[in-house]
């Protein structure tokens, strides 16, 4: 089909996709001829270049980058309003996009590029479904610490592509150390597959040793978990080397919700234990407890263990109010009552 869409907000497997189908539908020795890139086209844009043909050989294929038709816009004020084309005109560019797109030549390929998630309610997205071949990318959601096995099973491939094998700590490592960034795993695994030449395999060693930024988030955390506020800090300032403080924070929000769910689930079971006159305070051994968390929060159990094990010293409540006091922080920073930095080496070491 000569018309297609790619739609998603994982952006770096559709690019991947795209590059593939330029690879394969542009013959190069006339590229400059017949690929042409439009970037954020309007529908007047579309229109007026989707009945092109091929000059000599091979395929025309025009590439209608950053296309936001098929999403909602957010709206942009006054100024944008009055510019709005009137829905007679509307109606009619619609009419004509639906005309055009069922006339496009065989080997002329349209191909829409959006970063965007494909609305599948707005008009535009309903005339162009009716002529096009659509391929979603959405994002994956994931939790650090979570168990997510499609994500897993493209970090496999993924190593796969470079000729090596994986092993599944090393997977959880590059999962929780990036927050499942892709093209930030991709280039992580191409550095490792290459370091280990000839061996094939790549371990959570060699990972950590190539990698040794994402190490610093969770030497972090430790550190402050055991109270050693310098020690935290130096290490706050490794990562603001590399990225905002206020993405830092979002990290911490992002274990502190696990932790807090981690601690609630033992502290519940552990409440259910016989108590009364007589009887010592129970609690459940740790494997025990690693087991309900795993089957509440479906995550691996080495991953339950080491947070377990890090939190021991740290009650429910404590979690809380330190969740509490980053929320409080962020909103402080988000509205110019704080700066980052500040926000953050002041929520370490309080």
């Amino acid at each position: 089909m000569p018309v297609i869409v790619l739609a998603g907000d994982e952006d770096f497997e559709l690019k991947r996709r795209l590059k593939k189908l330029k690879d394969s539908l542009v013959d190069p020795a006339w590229a400059s001829f017949n690929l042409s890139t439009i970037d954020r086209p309007n529908l007047v844009d579309v229109c007026d270049n989707a009945l092109t043909v091929p000059f000599g050989q091979g395929n025309k294929v025009i590439v209608f980058e950053n296309c936001d038709l098929f999403t909602k816009k957010k709206s942009g004020g006054a100024a944008k309003a009055s510019a709005k084309p009137s829905a007679s005109k509307t109606t009619k560019q619609l009419e004509y996009l639906d005309e055009v797109l069922g006339s496009v030549a065989e080997n002329t390929y349209l191909i829409f590029s959006c970063p965007f998630n494909f609305d599948s309610t707005l008009k535009t997205s309903k005339i162009v479904s009716k002529h096009a071949e659509k391929e979603d990318f959405p994002k994956a959601k994931f939790y650090v610490g979570s168990h997510n096995p499609q994500l897993e099973t493209w970090v496999r491939k993924e190593a796969h592509r470079y000729k090596a094998t994986i092993d599944d700590d090393a997977i959880t490592y590059l999962l929780d150390g990036t927050e499942a960034n892709l093209r930030q795993i991709a280039n992580e695994l191409e550095k490792a597959a290459t370091y280990i030449l000839p061996q094939k395999h790549i371990t959570l060693e060699v990972v950590e040793e190539m990698s040794p930024y994402h190490s610093h988030v969770f030497t972090m955390l430790d550190f402050w978990l055991k109270g050693q506020s310098h020690r935290v800090l130096d290490s706050v300032e490794e990562l603001l080397s590399r990225q905002p403080a206020i993405q830092i924070m979002a990290t911490l929000q992002t274990f502190l919700s696990r932790w807090i769910e981690m601690k609630s689930i033992c502290e519940e079971a552990n409440h259910k234990l016989p108590h009364g006159p007589g009887i010592q305070k129970r609690e459940l051994p740790l494997p025990e407890q690693v087991k309900r968390v795993c089957s509440h929060m479906k995550m691996r159990p080495f991953v339950v263990e080491k947070d377990l094990k890090r939190l021991k010293n740290w009650r429910l409540e404590r979690l809380v109010a330190k969740k509490e006091m980053l929320t409080r922080f962020e909103t402080n920073v988000k509205t110019g009552l704080m700066h980052d930095r500040n926000a953050l080496e002041l929520f370490l070491i309080d």
